[in-house]
């Protein structure tokens, strides 16, 4: 392996241009940027895309691809506390002070967000995650009617969870994680519905099972670790 330095700078470049061209990175604004903007979560856009395709059903992780404005939406999500297992949500967005404070919901947003334009169930559900992430419930409920494929049965019901969630109703979140078939995802979520139900036992079962079911190398198995901790 050629490990000059103008080989691994042609590499960064290159590397560069491929995340630009799959939007996984902001459109430069100049040739040379010589600080980080440290007033949003500084997180990579690759890492946050995949983190959040591992929410979902191995067969649908292929059929997404990240909208245009994906990494100048992420840099507008504030950090949050108890984070949903959901489309759209990655652990690194995760801040312990709004754990340790209890913070349930995450905050939304009164920016537009950056909506796929194709009518995929793919696109639908993502739609419908992102426009959750905004606030805008009735809008993302309505994207999510627009999918019937019972293929994404549990894909949707999770999502719809996620709404119910976002709103305060959290039984009702719970009844349709029950619903789900079993998956580590499903089994945070439900942990997540135990513990502000009060019950930290179950709770802390099921975020220790949920994290057992997840691969060491996934940033949700140890956010699963950190919140049976905490609890």
């Amino acid at each position: 392996m050629d490990l000059s330095v103008a080989n691994l700078v042609r590499q960064a470049f290159k590397d560069l241009h491929t995340q630009h061209h799959n939007h996984l990175a902001i459109p430069q604004q100049a040739s040379v940027e010589p600080h980080m903007a440290l007033n949003s979560l500084a997180l990579e856009p690759q890492l946050a895309w995949q983190a959040t395709l591992e929410v979902l059903p191995t067969f649908a992780q292929s059929r997404f691809t990240p909208p245009e404005n994906w990494p100048a939406w992420i840099e507008c999500l504030a950090p949050t506390g108890w984070l949903l297992n959901a489309l759209g949500e990655f652990p690194q967005r995760l801040a312990m002070d709004s754990v340790l404070e209890g913070d349930t919901a995450s905050p939304t947003l009164a920016d537009t967000p950056p909506l796929p334009q194709g009518n995929s169930p793919a696109d639908h559900l993502l739609a419908a995650s992102l426009l959750r992430q905004a606030g805008q419930l009735e809008n993302a409920a309505a994207r999510l009617n627009l999918v019937s494929e019972p293929a994404w049965a549990d894909c949707i019901t999770s999502e719809r969870a996620a709404l119910q969630w976002q709103q305060g109703n959290y039984s009702a979140a719970e009844k349709l994680w029950l619903s789900c078939q079993p998956s580590p995802g499903t089994l945070y979520n439900r942990a997540l519905a135990r513990r502000i139900a009060g019950d930290n036992t179950q709770a802390s079962t099921l975020f220790n099972q949920a994290a057992a079911a997840w691969p060491e190398t996934s940033p949700w198995h140890h956010l699963a670790r950190v919140c049976e901790l905490v609890i």
